[in-house]
């Protein structure tokens, strides 16, 4: 009975960690996603990497409210702590 339980509770905890890794890379994605689009969109003015990197967005199935959200509400995209804030909030009104 003991051994049944642990396997149990361990299988759950195996389970929330891998969708917190999941989160997490995925926010490191769209994070990098926002950050190569706004140099090349805001700083480069570069139409054919800026449709590429929208390409991208898609291709991902990404949600493009939330890309623009990060792009439009954060003033420093170096900032991991800024871009998770705000992509928090965003969740948040989201769900």
């Amino acid at each position: 009975m003991v051994i049944h339980k642990n396997l149990v509770l361990n299988s759950i905890e195996s389970k929330l960690n891998e969708k917190e890794s999941r989160i997490r890379n995925d926010r490191q994605t769209v994070f990098a996603l926002v950050r190569d689009l706004v140099q090349a969109q805001f700083f480069v003015s570069d139409q054919e990497l800026v449709n590429r990197l929208w390409q991208d967005v898609a291709d991902r199935d990404v949600d493009i409210n939330r890309v623009i959200n990060l792009m439009y509400t954060c003033s420093d995209y170096t900032n991991d702590i800024e871009m998770t804030e705000a992509d928090d909030t965003y969740q948040n009104i989201i769900n």
